[in-house]
């Protein structure tokens, strides 16, 4: 099991770059609606209205971004920032064109990815055996075996057969 939400980073990532670039999009069809309004009627127009919902479009790629760094960097934070992507890119079909689609759909299944998402459990974090229970397969060294070789006695991380060292501590077995 994977320690960081990779995959649902680099997708809400991504999705976050479409969907600041549908509000660019959408921001610019606005700022030339306005343009020609101006000139037409010399008054507010619905090109003013169209860039500030392009903006809100790029506002809401950049959280999308900030979420996918926050997800990856905070493994426990991971739940919380996909639900945040999944709003964003949803709520981006009315602000972004859906980030031209793609955003929306890079979005919503990196959201998807970071909510189901599971951190791997430490070693320190495992259940422990109840009180006089003995291990299978333990060694008298105090090593136990494992489904790959042995346990380390210093860390307790998995030590593949015919390892002189332990990969995660470097402790000798």
């Amino acid at each position: 099991m994977a320690d960081k939400p990779t995959a649902a980073m680099v997708l809400s990532l991504i999705g976050g770059i479409f969907v600041i670039l549908g509000g660019l999009f959408i921001a610019f069809l606005g700022s030339v609606v306005s343009s020609f309004g101006y000139l037409a009627n010399g008054g507010a127009n619905p090109g003013t209205a169209v860039t500030i919902v392009g903006v809100v479009g790029i506002i809401f790629g950049l959280i999308m971004i900030v979420g996918a760094v926050m997800m990856y960097s905070n493994p426990k934070s991971a739940k919380m920032w996909g639900i945040i992507v999944l709003i964003l890119s949803i709520l981006s079909w009315f602000t972004a064109v859906g980030g031209l689609v793609i955003g929306f759909l890079l979005g919503l299944i990196g959201g998807i990815l970071a909510i189901v998402f599971k951190p791997a459990m430490m070693p320190g974090a495992m259940p422990s055996q109840p009180m006089g229970a003995m291990p299978m397969g333990s060694m008298g060294s105090g090593q136990t075996m494992g489904s790959m070789g042995m346990m380390c006695k210093n860390c307790g991380a998995s030590i593949p057969a015919g390892a002189t060292r332990c990969p995660s501590c470097g402790a000798s077995v």
